[in-house]
């Protein structure tokens, strides 16, 4: 059976995202390009595992999983032989993690420009959520002291400041319920503007950072790794045995990382400080330097370009080749993303989508 073949009867026979299908696509395709007919040797998967060098370590070990999925598929559904049987997954190197010092979260949190910054940043810092869940809060999710987000493994609680949610709730859209209203990359291009604004520099700014640097700061202070376990809102422990089965009562008592960070550099005061980060009077933004007494000027960017927009699309430079065909719902959707640029700054997904496309629109020109 040829590759091809194999990869419409997969995408016809199960249930599927998106995502997951453009990833299973990207798999085949790879695998097309070495063999017409599907392999049937762990040879001939081997191969093509050594041909993915230039891809990360995570890239490669998903793309097996998703191979190793689908000739399982085959093999109860239509008798293919399983090249994949038996195969060991690929590894992934771990890389060091980053922390933000507490002195760079105050930083960050000075660099906030406004309700939306702030609420948007010191939200991932004490609820610890991850950024995709916080892109789909909505008003109706967020109560006294606590957020309900649907995760990538179900519904989830996280705790957060009680100052925090009412915060969110003034900025929720009333016609559609929505808080942050833009889509989870959209929402990490955000936070990393922020984390360079505040004169961060080098890699892994994005939220995730703010996610790892709560959680090890709650490690160092308790001790305890079900306190972790409960602030992550892991599933499997051994997760959060990387920071050092359930403390929920324990956090609800006030560990907070907001509160944390607050009393380690903010003085004896602790919450008192983060009080006066104008949670309440409409500005937070404009009152986060009270949080601590930081060394050091803000890196403020005053240009009349939005920075976001030349990220998400930057200068097309030399080397590279454009498509020499498109399909007219390509075209439509790169005229949305404009439209909606252009329309008052308003990242929604269609802009985010656009990217996606242009991205692969313009790639670079292989030379012999």
């Amino acid at each position: 059976m040829r590759t091809v073949d194999v990869l419409k009867k997969v995408l016809a026979g199960k249930r599927m995202s998106e995502a997951s299908r453009d990833n299973y696509e990207g798999v085949f395709r790879s695998l097309g390009k070495m063999y017409d007919e599907f392999p049937s040797e762990h040879v001939e998967i081997n191969e093509w595992l050594v041909s993915l060098g230039g891809y990360a370590d995570t890239t490669v070990r998903l793309w097996f999983v998703l191979l190793r999925v689908a000739c399982r598929y085959m093999e109860d559904n239509f008798d293919l032989p399983n090249p994949c049987k038996g195969l060991q997954t690929p590894r992934v190197r771990k890389k060091r993690r980053r922390y933000f010092r507490p002195v760079e979260i105050a930083r960050i949190l000075r660099a906030c420009r406004g309700d939306y910054e702030f609420a948007l940043v010191a939200s991932l810092i004490d609820s610890t959520c991850r950024i995709g869940e916080l892109a789909g809060l909505r008003v109706r999710d967020v109560g006294d002291g606590w957020l309900d987000v649907k995760g990538k493994t179900g519904e989830k609680r996280y705790r957060l400041d009680g100052r925090l949610c009412e915060l969110l709730k003034r900025l929720g859209n009333s016609d559609t319920g929505t808080i942050f209203g833009l889509s989870s990359n959209c929402l990490s291009t955000k936070v990393i503007r922020i984390c360079r604004r505040a004169g961060l520099t080098g890699g892994k700014l994005g939220p995730h950072t703010l996610r790892h640097s709560s959680a090890s700061l709650v490690a160092s202070e308790t001790k305890n790794v079900m306190a972790v376990k409960a602030l992550l809102q892991h599933d499997d422990i051994s997760t959060s045995m990387l920071y050092i089965h359930d403390v929920d009562d324990e956090l609800q008592k006030g560990i907070s990382p907001l509160k944390l960070f607050a009393e380690r550099f903010g003085g004896s005061g602790g919450m008192g400080e983060v009080e006066q980060l104008a949670l309440t009077d409409g500005r937070p933004g404009a009152g986060c330097t009270a949080l601590v007494p930081v060394q050091g000027e803000v890196v403020e960017d005053d240009s009349v370009v939005d920075e976001m927009a030349l990220e998400m699309f930057p200068d097309v430079g030399q080397g590279v080749e454009i498509r020499p065909l498109l399909k007219s719902e390509d075209l439509e959707l790169i005229r949305k993303g404009f439209l909606a640029l252009a329309g008052g700054g308003e990242y929604n997904g269609d802009v985010s989508k656009a990217r996606v496309l242009l991205k692969r629109m313009l790639r670079k020109v292989r030379t012999a």
